[in-house]
């Protein structure tokens, strides 16, 4: 046995400053908190316009919706970022376990001087610049 435990010491400090969660199928999925992956995707978000030219999420954000505990594997995922600055609705993801996208822009009704969040779905806004 003693080899046994030497590679599960050496599989331990492979991983390193790795943070993990737990799957359902009993498996953990490892991955680096400090990646900057999940605000690389939002700004491809953002760049891309509506949600139906979004590329795809990172591994993490989909393996987190196969996760045991979804909320505690989303706030692993996030760490100690803002929910707001997520592309996807966490409350989809910790109840319903699939990726919906939310709204990342919002857009002024001048007549009640309200801002309401664009549907991620809506075409790209126009190019007001001059």
């Amino acid at each position: 046995m003693p080899l046994r435990s030497w590679i599960k010491r050496l599989e331990r400090s492979a991983r390193g400053n790795l943070a993990s969660f737990e799957l359902l199928d009993g498996t953990r999925f490892y991955f680096y908190p400090l990646s900057g992956d999940l605000f690389l995707h939002w700004v491809a978000c953002l760049q891309a316009g509506s949600a139906h030219n979004w590329p795809e999420p990172p591994e993490v954000i989909r393996k987190v919706c196969e996760a045991k505990d979804v909320r505690r594997a989303l706030e692993e995922a996030l760490g100690e970022g803002e929910w707001s600055v997520f592309v996807y609705d966490p409350e989809v993801i910790i109840n319903e376990r699939r990726l919906e996208p939310r709204g990342l822009v919002t857009r002024c009704d001048p007549q009640t001087g309200k801002h309401h969040v664009r549907d991620p779905y809506e075409d790209s806004c126009e190019d007001l610049s001059e």
